[in-house]
């Protein structure tokens, strides 16, 4: 039985900001790749579908639930024109338009990321750090 927000096959909803923000960064990042892997090359048009997916499937959260193929349509729709172009000249297209978007190249983004830090375990109100699990216990 169908139901009023089922989705619709061939209907794509309005791009919410975000999306429109992560499809920014995305054709930032596939314009950095171009322009460092051979940028004299032709572009491959299937090359560039995978990319394009597989750099929004990463910036919209690894998820299926999480926008990436708007954020994909977005990209494909926004790039220029593929035929007969060159990576090095693609990119500079690519990184315009991620420009137009709102996207800025963050110069203060450090190039080593930094990760949380494992703390000691806390303990509960009494001060008592609780003992390990027997399947946690050294040696066994």
């Amino acid at each position: 039985m169908a139901h009023r927000n089922d989705r619709r096959p061939g209907v794509v909803p309005d791009a919410t900001p975000e999306q429109m923000t992560q499809a920014a960064e995305v054709l930032a990042l596939v314009a950095k790749r171009y322009q460092d892997e051979t940028p004299g090359a032709p572009v491959d048009e299937f090359e560039f579908v995978m990319r394009v997916g597989a750099d929004a499937y990463t910036v919209a959260g690894r998820s299926s639930a999480g926008g990436h193929r708007q954020v994909a349509a977005l990209v494909r729709e926004r790039a220029p024109q593929l035929a007969g172009a060159t990576r090095g000249w693609l990119a500079e297209g690519l990184l315009a338009t991620a420009r137009r978007m709102g996207w800025e190249d963050d110069a203060e983004t450090p190039a080593i990321p930094s990760h949380p830090v494992p703390r000691p375990r806390t303990s509960d109100e009494s001060g008592r750090v609780p003992a390990p699990r027997p399947e946690q216990a050294v040696g066994r």
